[in-house]
């Protein structure tokens, strides 16, 4: 049966995920018939239907195409080849009444071979008798039901006797009515029952046997007479992509053929001969249209290609082309399979053959030793005659080989890509982009599509087996996480039919990761489909931004033709698994291949803690939230009037805990003045500075606050507000730190005059203040932990915000080019946390990210609150180009400090929130900052845990990740 495949789309946060049924492009040897209305396209006939209580549904083999001297002996064969001379029709109606026998199944029983011959010559003896009497016979019909007939030609190809029962009932159906004719026609002892309906007109395609005979292909029955119908027989249209003219079809690979004839040259050659006619081959029909391996297809075509680049160096004049294309405009109408969409001739241009890799000598061991294989077939013995590995020392080497094909893999896949992204880029932008409404702010250059592709680990497997030994081993979550950045806007987890079918635990896997996707990513799109076509999977693959794939031969060639992010995980113990390990280092450039199976190292909890998770209720946690002064002004007035009871002691915003749903083993514990000095210890940093807007002030107090030291920190908006307190830390080596603040609400430097209270001096309208910072932070003696964000006041200026974290991030290094120190130092952005309407009619948090999303809101009335989001993407993927693609900088790394989802669960606890009392009420609704202490203490605590991780990573020296 029918592999079921469903793709389910978060359309929104206002609605559930709709699960709606998809049905995959028909399989290579899929049938075509008519159906619907006039001018309707035809529909593939493996979709199953009902007729009253005729049930009627066709073969969903997907086997594949079985060899031609399984159906057609070749003529110059032996006498005994008139058992296989027959080709059996692919529309023959079976007992079922609306079925069809495949070729194969009538190919695998000589009854039914048998019984189509004796139809055959029965239908055209009755097609000849009754050819004279033809014309009297139609002109006696109505004229309604000839112009039913002239438009419908498949009417005329009927049997005569059937030829009036059939148009009636097509001419009764524009009424609606069902007409069911059963002829007692006995084939061999079966009774078939035959059903038309005439509403649709199904099934009326010559119900004749066609000719059993299989004549050579020439001009005459190709383009002469009447121009072929697509709707002609399975094997007449295969026939048309024949690769000899008298209909002979090659069975094995180009390679293994070219093999035969550069021996049979290089025997010539030896004796002195120079001049050879030209050969030409072209792939086989099992390579081109094979959809269920497509690595070891397209490596058989590279192998032909390096044996058509060696034997030419020597003159043999034994070209390759592989041609595949015509098997889909002949026989498939669909491009299915990755093999038919590369160039033809394959491109190697710009990557010439080096010939002192292969000599006649060689180019004779290398052809010898594939005919000598007992499985000529295989590619790896024209690109790997001597392996890839030395398993005495489990070391590899590539050899000239396939170190000469790797270019041109890689050249020709991502020409291929480049032509199917120009022809479908409207169709990807909608297929990704199905949640356009909610994300009607985002530009197409914000799309960042992340690919998790799951195929068996070996590559012959067959969907036409019962049974398959397929090796599929699942990655764990995390790691996906760890791969698949938080920036991302769509992730498609994309299955291979194979390991769908075969692959133990495959099909379960791929539902857990939607479903844990969906958790994680709770605002990006998730996919999950089983992908038939193999063109469509590969392109997926190269052209994502994001590329995971657990160990398997699958993403190999894709891996290798990718610009982009890329994560294959191979076994390399106790020996290596592929040759993608032993891959040239410039091909490795955006590639890394992490060993199977993955292990969890210190410091990782920093990529996964506060991703996904709750808060509760903790009155017991809620002494140790409190501040030992309150805060002056109007961030600390709600606790300031708050007045305790017995059953409230504290304001209800304080007493919450965030709680880690998926990794309980990385919690957010909570900020002691210890544990900080024992971080800044480790790491030896002398200062924590904090440079951003009013968020960012919010954060600083905080911090403070909870070691103790908010004292003279005045909100006064005629004061200055930048402030720098002293940290003592007994028993350290660092002895204190510093602890600072400077506002700066766009991390850019002017020109002009420095600001003061009341005089802003940096933004569109010149309303924003840019205190200098990067001198100070330049120039500071020690090392230091620096935090910076900006959003809130770019409003919806994309331009503006992208080409100021571009230049934020050129200033950090261009400050460590000069100062080496700087090279030593922390950097952390925080994200930008969006406010929330209507703040003060809540009292505690969200339970979850579906209830907050339905109240997200955007425009200029609400500050543009709706931007922030993008605008932290954004961060995340210049962040991760600095951390892992920019092998020149001077600056250090930086790392992500990400409070957003845990903030956006608290509509509590804002300065307008309802905790605030009367005595605090604001002239305008202030729902984006927070009072202290409240949620803003969370984003310290989480601050400090992130410090942890990221000085434990530093001690190991482990290579660094970029931030997801």
């Amino acid at each position: 049966p029918q592999l079921p495949t469903t793709t389910t789309v978060f359309h929104s946060c206002l609605h559930p995920p709709q699960h709606t049924a998809t049905m995959e492009p028909p399989s290579i040897e899929a049938h075509y018939t008519r159906t619907g209305k006039k001018g309707d396209p035809p529909t593939d006939t493996h979709r199953p239907r009902k007729m009253n209580s005729i049930s009627f549904s066709t073969s969903t083999d997907r086997r594949r195409p079985m060899p031609i001297h399984e159906m057609q002996m070749h003529q110059s064969s032996s006498n005994d080849s008139a058992a296989n001379a027959a080709a059996p029709s692919s529309i023959l109606r079976n007992a079922g009444g609306g079925g069809a026998y495949s070729m194969d199944e009538v190919r695998f029983n000589p009854s039914l071979q048998s019984q189509v011959g004796k139809d055959r010559k029965r239908s055209s003896s009755r097609s000849n008798n009754s050819s004279s009497s033809s014309s009297d016979y139609l002109s006696s019909l109505p004229s309604k039901m000839m112009d039913m007939i002239s438009r419908h030609q498949h009417l005329a190809r009927l049997p005569m006797k059937y030829r009036s029962t059939a148009a009636l009932c097509a001419f009764i159906g524009l009424a609606g009515t069902l007409c069911v004719t059963v002829q007692s026609n006995i084939m061999n002892g079966n009774l078939i029952l035959e059903a038309y309906e005439g509403r649709s007109m199904r099934k009326l395609k010559d119900l004749t046997a066609p000719d059993t005979a299989m004549p050579p292909i020439t001009t005459n029955n190709i383009n002469g007479g009447e121009s072929p119908d697509f709707l002609d027989d399975f094997d007449q249209r295969r026939r048309r992509a024949a690769d000899l003219p008298d209909g002979t079809i090659f069975t094995t690979p180009a390679h293994t053929r070219m093999c035969s004839a550069i021996l049979s040259r290089l025997d010539a050659y030896d004796l002195g001969t120079t001049n050879f006619d030209q050969i030409i081959f072209t792939e086989s029909e099992y390579v081109c249209r094979d959809p269920d391996a497509p690595y070891t297809s397209v490596m058989n075509m590279f192998a032909a290609q390096l044996l058509d680049a060696a034997n030419n160096d020597l003159g043999l004049n034994v070209e390759y082309t592989h041609r595949c294309a015509k098997w889909e405009r002949f026989c498939s109408g669909n491009m299915t399979t990755v093999q038919m969409h590369l160039p033809d001739p394959l491109s190697m241009n710009a990557f010439a053959f080096q010939p002192g890799c292969i000599d006649a000598a060689k180019l004779r061991s290398i052809c010898g030793g594939c005919l000598a294989d007992g499985d000529g077939s295989n590619p790896e013995c024209v690109l790997f005659p001597e392996g890839y590995l030395d398993t005495t020392t489990n070391t590899c080497s590539l050899g000239c080989y396939f170190s000469q094909v790797l270019p041109w893999i890689r050249n020709n896949l991502r020409v291929m890509a480049t032509d199917w992204l120009n022809t479908v880029e409207t169709r990807a932008l909608t297929f990704w982009l199905r949640n356009a409404a909610e994300f009607s702010h985002r530009e197409k250059d914000d799309m960042e599509v992340s690919v998790v592709s799951l195929s068996c680990s070996n590559d012959d497997c067959d969907m036409s087996q019962e049974s398959c030994l397929c090796e599929f081993e699942p990655l764990p979550n995390w790691v996906y996480a760890m791969h698949v950045p938080r920036s991302s806007t769509n992730v498609a987890i994309v299955v291979s039919p194979t390991c769908a079918k075969f692959g133990e635990g495959c099909t379960l896997h791929a539902q857990e990761l939607y479903h844990f996707f969906h958790s994680l990513y709770p605002r990006a799109d998730i996919t999950y489909n089983v992908i038939s076509s193999t063109s469509s999977w590969y392109m997926r693959m190269i052209t994502a931004d994001h590329l995971v794939c657990p160990p398997g031969v699958g993403c190999l060639l894709p891996a290798i033709a990718r610009d982009a992010y890329t994560y294959v995980y191979e076994k390399t113990s106790p020996t290596v698994s592929t040759w993608l390990t032993c891959t040239p280092s410039d091909y490795l450039t955006r590639m890394t291949i992490p060993s199977f199976p993955p292990v969890f190292v210190d410091g990782d909890c920093r990529h996964l803690r506060g991703r996904v998770g709750s808060w509760s209720k903790d009155m017991a946690l809620a002494p140790s939230l409190q501040y030992d002064t309150a805060v002056d002004g109007y961030l600390g007035c709600a606790d300031s009037s708050f007045l305790p009871t017995a059953q409230e002691p504290y304001r209800s915003p304080t007493t919450n805990r965030w709680d880690e749903t998926l990794w309980a083993t990385c919690p957010v514990d909570i900020v002691t003045q210890g544990e900080l000095c024992t971080q800044m210890d480790r790491l030896g940093l002398n200062r924590i500075l904090f440079v951003g807007d009013h968020t960012t002030m919010t954060q600083a107090i905080s911090l403070a606050s909870i070691l103790g030291q908010n004292a003279d920190i005045s909100l006064d908006t005629t004061v200055v507000p930048n402030f720098a307190k002293t940290i003592t830390c007994a028993g350290t080596s660092i002895g204190s730190f510093e602890l600072s603040y400077v506002r700066n609400d766009r991390l850019e430097e002017t020109t002009g005059a420095a600001p003061s209270p009341g005089s802003p001096n940096c933004g569109p309208n010149t309303q924003q203040y840019c205190y200098p910072w990067t001198e100070d932070f330049s120039s500071y003696s020690g090392k230091q932990l620096l935090i910076v964000n900006t959003g809130y006041h770019w409003l919806n200026d994309w331009e503006g915000y992208i080409g100021n974290f571009q230049n934020f991030v050129g200033k950090i290094d261009e400050i460590a080019a000069v100062n080496a120190v700087r090279a030593n130092d922390v950097i952390m952005f925080r994200t930008s946390i969006p406010g929330h309407k209507e703040c003060g009619l809540h009292d505690g948090p969200y339970l979850h990210y579906q209830e907050y999303c339905p109240r997200i809101v955007n425009g200029e009335f609400w500050h543009w609150w709706g931007e922030l989001p993008p605008y932290n993407d954004y961060a995340i993927r210049i962040i991760n180009e600095w951390n892992l693609l920019n092998t020149v900088k001077s600056g250090p790394n930086i790392e992500l400090l990400d409070p957003w989802y845990m903030t956006v669960l608290r509509p509590d606890g804002h300065l307008s929130g309802s905790d605030a009392g009367p005595s605090c009420t604001l002239s305008t609704e202030e729902c984006m900052l927070y009072s202290l202490p409240g949620p803003v203490d969370w984003w310290n605590h989480l601050l400090v845990s992130q410090l942890k991780d990221t000085a434990t990573h530093r001690e190991n020296e482990s290579p660094m990740v970029a931030w997801r």
